[in-house]
């Protein structure tokens, strides 16, 4: 199946996008960060230094394959070489066009392949607030496993939300990419498994 996104680093033109994401209420509904507004100056700033080489974190902008436009980005921070772990710490499809799970899917296939394949890494966790259906179904698709709760961890929208840690380890992601549960259309159907059963 052919890929519909692929990933590069950030421009400084990016910049008018990030502007508009970060401070789009709908779009930070359920992530775990701050629902915090952002000037166009400090979205420049903001791209400038995900730019910027960083040994414990890297910055992707998410583009479609068929404009080149950028229509997310996704990261991975607290990188850790002695633990070999990181921080599977976002994912943004701001471009509401893209927001039908492929991007999604691909953007973790991407993220898993550069921590196991390219960092060498054993463990990538990630953090995520309970009622975040995608992000839910999408680690559970990715075979993560669920390693507890922190209660009442995130305030959003005039509440307080629990928040759910999983990880996966790097012999989990082998055992599971060699028998081919990564490929793109095997992820599609377990996801739209999972979603039915919600």
């Amino acid at each position: 199946m052919e890929k519909t996104v692929y990933f590069r680093t950030f421009e400084e033109n990016d910049a008018d996008l990030i502007y508009q994401w970060m401070n789009d209420d709908e779009l930070k509904k359920l992530s775990t960060g701050l629902n915090r507004r952002m000037c166009r100056d400090e979205a420049l700033e903001w791209v400038k230094a995900r730019m910027r080489h960083n040994n414990y974190q890297v910055f992707w902008a998410i583009c479609a394959k068929d404009t080149d436009k950028m229509i997310g980005y996704a990261c991975l921070t607290d990188i850790h070489y002695i633990n070999s772990s990181a921080n599977f710490s976002g994912v943004i499809i701001g471009d509401k066009k893209y927001q039908d799970g492929m991007a999604w899917i691909e953007t973790y296939l991407f993220v898993y392949e550069y921590a196991f394949e390219r960092l060498n890494l054993n463990r990538l966790y990630g953090s995520a607030i309970d009622n975040h259906k995608t992000t839910m179904a999408m680690r559970k698709a990715m075979f993560n496993t669920r390693e507890g709760v922190m209660r009442q961890a995130a305030f959003k929208n005039g509440k307080y939300y629990d928040v759910s840690m999983s990880s996966i380890l790097r012999d989990e992601y082998f055992e599971h990419k060699d028998a081919g549960e990564y490929e793109v259309m095997s992820v599609l159907k377990r996801l739209t498994r999972i979603s039915r059963e919600k």
